[in-house]
């Protein structure tokens, strides 16, 4: 089976194998010749439906630029959908929407369940370096207000060892084409966190990347429109379609 290499220390290490207790990365090859032939793009679904279940483990500390634990259990709507099945139900349909435009993608996770946790934040960040990948997208869902409703997206902000300036700007580039992509699909930017572009230091997966990244949180969970389009495969179709269409817009120039 295929393992990569991570660090405990955010590249500051020795190398050692992806846990076999982490969900495996997978690897989905081109379905299709289009606008993205010859891309590799990594894609993180945010989470893990097990990471509720190993709190000990999740809650070990690692430096990614700061000291950080490896991972979350993340929000949910109030109807109990777990942002970590939307998560990975996004992923998937974007999948197919890249493969067929004629890209490689590359998972961080290839499961969404109890028995497993993780992957830490920096063997996200790390994998798409290591697989050859142009870009990064970590798609996310936020427990904001329940007033407020839309996306917003973290990209990384400049940290010596960590971020150069050049994948910062990258990285805010894509973030606006996903953002045009996503508005395009009725998916307008967040109301309540504002500008909906945040660089950021404290994201270990975006500090830890060697290429250009972003960590989107595409509609807020607690919101009961939001939660709508979350919790309906057509609604779920509707972001995947945004993210498709700003990566392909990131590309095109």
């Amino acid at each position: 089976m295929w393992y990569p290499d991570w660090t405990k220390n955010g590249g500051r290490g020795d190398a050692q194998k992806w846990p076999s207790n982490w969900p495996k990365p997978r690897i989905v090859d081109a379905t299709g010749d289009g606008a993205l032939s010859g891309r590799i793009i990594l894609v993180d679904p945010g989470h893990n439906l097990g990471n509720s279940t190993h709190s000990s483990d999740i809650n070990k500390r690692y430096w990614v630029g700061l000291d950080k634990i490896c991972n979350t259990t993340g929000t949910e709507t109030r109807d109990g959908y777990a942002e970590a099945s939307y998560t990975y139900d996004v992923a998937e349909r974007l999948t197919e929407l890249l493969t067929g435009e004629g890209a490689t993608v590359v998972l961080t996770r290839d499961r969404n369940d109890e028995e497993s946790y993780g992957p830490c934040i920096q063997g996200r960040g790390l994998l798409g370096e290591q697989v050859g990948a142009d870009i990064a997208v970590s798609i996310h869902a936020d427990g904001g207000p329940v007033s407020g409703h839309g996306a917003f997206v973290y990209t990384p902000a400049p940290l010596a060892g960590y971020t150069s300036a050049d994948k910062a700007a990258r990285s805010v580039r894509l973030a606006q084409r996903i953002l045009t992509g996503l508005n395009d699909q009725g998916l307008g930017g967040s109301t309540y966190f504002v500008p909906n572009i945040a660089p950021d230091r404290e994201q270990g997966t975006l500090n830890t990347a060697g290429l250009p990244i972003v960590i989107v949180e595409t509609l807020n969970m607690q919101n009961p429109d939001d939660s709508a389009i979350a919790s309906s495969e057509e609604g779920r179709q509707r972001v995947a379609e945004g993210l498709a269409a700003g990566i392909v817009g990131y590309f095109a120039g």
